[in-house]
């Protein structure tokens, strides 16, 4: 019960201090385990929030029908593109100068996930209570993730601009849509 407190500070400082709240979750020099347990735990807790949305949330129309998917095919993507983003960010920022390692990356993602859980519980609440302050806060919650993000990257990399952190982000979001692309291709769609 004592790692409360410590969870409870490290969310505050993520908000406030999101470097440095990177720093402080780099410095804990997790293990493997420990890193893979979380991915895990941070995926799962995603899926029971996506299940919860699913069934509070009237059903899409038909031409959303793509974001209405059962929980383990939801678990397989969120693991999936989790996976795939921690690694065009792990070998994009070292190709652009950064000299972060993977372990680093995906604990940082890991952790960004957990405050996506918290996020999207309040975002719940909201949806339940206050619909149009649920758009707000959904739109608010995404912008300040992207930058939170950026001091994640630029943490782990070592890279000392938000700037070339955006470089990062932008150049991993092309590498790994310009992969899709090839994957679709060659599966013939």
């Amino acid at each position: 019960m004592s790692e409360f407190p410590i969870f409870r500070e490290l969310v505050v400082q993520s908000v406030t201090d999101p470097a440095g709240a990177a720093a402080r979750i780099l410095a804990l020099n997790l293990g493997r385990e420990a890193v893979w347990t979380g991915l895990f735990l941070a995926v799962v807790l995603n899926t029971i929030m996506f299940v919860i949305s699913d069934m509070l949330m009237p059903p899409p129309p038909p031409e959303m029908a793509v974001f209405d998917m059962p929980a383990v095919v939801y678990f397989g993507f969120m693991l999936g593109g989790l996976l795939v983003t921690a690694v065009a960010l792990h070998k994009v920022g070292r190709g652009l100068g950064g000299t972060g390692e993977f372990a680093e990356i995906l604990v940082l993602l890991v952790w960004l996930q957990i405050l996506r859980v918290l996020a999207l519980a309040a975002v719940l609440v909201l949806t339940l209570t206050v619909p149009l302050l649920a758009m707000l806060a959904t739109l608010a919650t995404g912008l300040y993730g992207l930058y939170i993000m950026l001091h994640f990257i630029d943490q782990a990399h070592r890279l000392n601009s938000l700037g070339r952190s955006a470089g990062v982000l932008i150049a991993s979001v092309l590498a790994v849509a310009l992969g899709l692309v090839v994957l679709l291709q060659l599966a013939g769609v």
